[in-house]
């Protein structure tokens, strides 16, 4: 389910802020921390007020007409997991999408709702869907000595929630990797030193930054399309504001390479949209951001509405037809859902399936076509 909410509004950008920052970018790793929530991110329009929902006539998306990859791809991994798994419906599957620009930003169980969703898409067949989220009761006996915390049993990477059970669970070998241990645990293959190994740009890749995770891990960010945020304390409270640079280099504010603009000199962090265009103050220079350029299409700029980036600026979805986070269902073989911003259809016996069936998922209606 998506980091980002239920929605994006479009409401006005905020620009710099006169408050100090008080605590950076999130560090816990709680393992009651929410998991990603369907949905599309939810913005506000220019004026400050919510834009109606548009309406859309649904589209087919089969009965004779070639699937879309990105739908192909969340049926064949559903049907998986019908299988001896645990299905999570279309629209979780295509929200991922909108959550992928947060994996430098996210922590704890929304870390590894990202990786296990990546780690399922890439899986060859449904033995290797089912594998990247391992059975939880194995671990029942490791979590009773690590309350609320993250845990490697081998290379499985582990949450266990406030009570002492299992929570949620990611086979690392399943994607390739291994699990590591150092202020946390997680999923990774060229091991660091956290703390110690310093950021830095790929030499042969200027956009990227390399860095050293929590997990002991070496991580790469494309910062054209990542983002970060900061919780700036104030009289007011507390704001969230993102940081979506352009480029790698060296970021005053961290002391440290990091993700920065490329535009005009900014002394503290700001956010706004301007039109379809996310701007930031990133390592001390305006980034610039086209969302109308960003994939999947169809994105604007908006500010998110709930969740734990809400009221940071972010490329997403505005004015839809529909909503990521509402019920699926099924009419005989046939799929109604979300598509990603309009209404759909699905006839999976037309899309080579047995037919349609639904489950109950993180509270939610959600249907699959059954293998």
């Amino acid at each position: 389910m998506a980091l980002l909410g239920a929605l994006l509004s479009a409401c006005p950008g905020e620009g710099g802020s006169t408050e100090t920052a008080t605590t950076g970018s999130s560090t816990t790793d709680a393992a009651t921390t929410e998991a990603p929530t369907t949905g599309t991110p939810t913005t506000t329009t220019t004026d400050g007020t919510t834009e109606p929902t548009s309406t859309g006539e649904a589209s087919s998306t089969s009965g004779g007409e070639e699937i879309d990859p990105r739908i192909a791809d969340c049926l064949r991994i559903n049907a998986c997991e019908a299988d001896g798994g645990s299905p999570f419906g279309l629209q979780t599957c295509l929200a991922h999408a909108l959550d992928v620009p947060w994996t430098w930003a996210a922590t704890g169980t929304m870390r590894m709702a990202i990786e296990v969703m990546e780690c399922k898409l890439a899986a060859p067949d449904c033995e290797g869907v089912r594998a990247c989220t391992p059975a939880l009761e194995p671990f029942a006996e490791i979590c009773q000595d690590n309350v609320g915390w993250s845990v490697c049993e081998g290379d499985q990477w582990v949450f266990c929630d406030e009570f002492g059970a299992p929570l949620r669970a990611m086979d690392c070998a399943a994607a390739g990797q291994t699990c590591g241990f150092e202020a946390w645990a997680g999923c990774g293959l060229e091991p660091c030193e956290y703390g110690v190994t310093e950021a830095k740009c790929d030499p042969n890749e200027p956009d990227v930054l390399i860095e050293c995770d929590p997990d002991g891990f070496l991580s790469r960010v494309d910062c054209r399309t990542q983002n970060n945020f900061v919780i700036v304390g104030g009289k007011d409270g507390d704001k969230v504001f993102t940081i979506a640079g352009e480029t790698c280099g060296f970021d005053p504010m961290r002391n440290a390479n990091a993700c920065v603009g490329t535009g005009e000199p900014c002394d503290f962090f700001s956010q706004q949209c301007d039109g379809d265009v996310l701007e930031t103050c990133a390592g001390g220079k305006l980034g610039r951001r086209d969302c109308s350029m960003v994939e999947p299409a169809g994105q604007g700029c908006g500010y998110i509405q709930a969740g734990p980036f809400s009221g940071g600026a972010s490329c997403g979805l505005i004015d839809t037809a529909c909503s990521l986070d509402a019920p699926e269902s099924c009419d005989g073989a046939t799929i109604s859902f979300c598509d990603w911003d309009q209404p759909g259809t699905i006839d999976c016996v037309a899309a080579g399936y047995s037919g349609c069936a639904t489950t109950d998922y993180a509270g939610r209606t959600v249907a699959y076509c059954t293998p």
